[in-house]
């Protein structure tokens, strides 16, 4: 299956000291189990970074973790060369300037989650505002950042955004759709403005269910899917117990595949529906909880998922588009 979310470069950069361990965990996951896959770095709050990371303050550097993290899979081969994978980083706190997101594209990014659950100076994520008038959504420089991701045609990841910076996203995309979106070029002192209609934005959620079935924030709302899938973005259902069911005594396998149903009979088909792990067993902090978080851990998740799926009577083209197929289309 392609996993469309699994923060494995931060797993690398927190153990780059112990290549030998992280080498014996890519083995085991890339063994026929995940066949490709965004794998993210990362970024919370400074105290956040070190309690649950052991990365210091002064480590973080977008550009140049990512540089380390990329040198460390090349020169030990982490990666096989059959595995078909994209970079992406999750929350831009420490992004210093939108510039530098060229940069990043550059090393192979292509898809970012502007915010993670915090708030930053793009947006506002899906954890409560404690600071007394402070407006949801995209800041001014938020809608730059997304005019530039768009721009240069990273996808973006709106897991993790709270309904008005999803909804801010969704209308900074609907507007370069429709053409409204401009271009400005100056020419002999004046600006003229070319519409770009060639550039089409990528949108997603990474890893999200649905709110229908389980109501807790980082769900979807039907209104929501379907703006994604409007724009022929992508909802990658996870395998996290919490985002599937509130019920801790729930059959978390038949909640887990309701979502897929649910999502297939707001939209009549299987087009813009994908899988996620967010599989953070490699976790040090509270190890047990993190062991059984995932309904499915990677070594056994595309076997178990095609079983779900086929007993749920999904056909076989519908399967493959679910594992892998939607997400080779989305960034092919």
């Amino acid at each position: 299956m392609f996993d469309g979310h699994y923060d494995l470069l931060t797993y690398i950069y927190m153990n780059k000291e112990n290549i030998s361990e992280v080498r014996e965990h890519c083995n085991k996951i890339f063994n026929e189990n995940i066949t490709g896959g965004i794998f993210n770095l990362f970024y919370m709050s400074e105290q956040e970074m070190y309690d649950e990371l052991g990365i210091e303050a002064k480590d973080i550097n977008i550009i140049e973790n990512l540089k380390v993290v990329k040198s460390i899979i090349n020169k030990k081969n982490l990666i096989p060369n059959n595995i078909k994978y994209t970079f992406g980083i999750e929350g831009l706190d420490y992004l210093k300037r939108i510039g530098d997101m060229e940069e990043l594209y550059k090393l192979g990014v292509r898809s970012v989650n502007p915010v993670w659950n915090n708030h930053n100076k793009f947006g506002t994520g899906v954890r409560p505002i404690k600071i007394i008038n402070k407006e949801k959504g995209l800041t001014k420089l938020g809608k730059k950042l997304i005019k530039k991701l768009i721009k240069l045609g990273i996808a973006i990841d709106v897991s993790h955004a709270d309904e008005e910076t999803f909804w801010d996203i969704i209308e900074e995309c609907e507007k370069l759709t429709k053409g409204h979106e401009h271009i400005g070029l100056k020419k002999s002192g004046k600006t003229s403005y070319l519409y770009n209609r060639k550039i089409k934005p990528k949108i997603f959620a990474s890893h999200s269910n649905c709110k229908a079935i389980c109501d807790v924030p980082r769900n979807l709302t039907d209104k929501q899917i379907k703006a994604i899938a409007n724009l022929g973005g992508i909802i990658g259902i996870v395998s996290v117990k919490d985002f599937c069911s509130k019920d801790s005594n729930a059959n978390f396998e038949e909640q887990y595949i309701k979502h897929i149903l649910h999502i297939k009979d707001i939209l009549k088909n299987v087009d813009n529906i994908a899988l996620a792990t967010d599989d953070m067993t490699y976790y040090k902090i509270e190890p047990e909880y993190y062991q059984n978080m995932n309904i499915f851990n990677q070594a056994s998740v595309s076997g178990s998922i095609t079983e779900l799926l086929q007993e749920n009577d999904f056909s076989k083209k519908e399967i493959k588009q679910i594992k892998y197929e939607n997400y080779n289309r989305f960034f092919g």
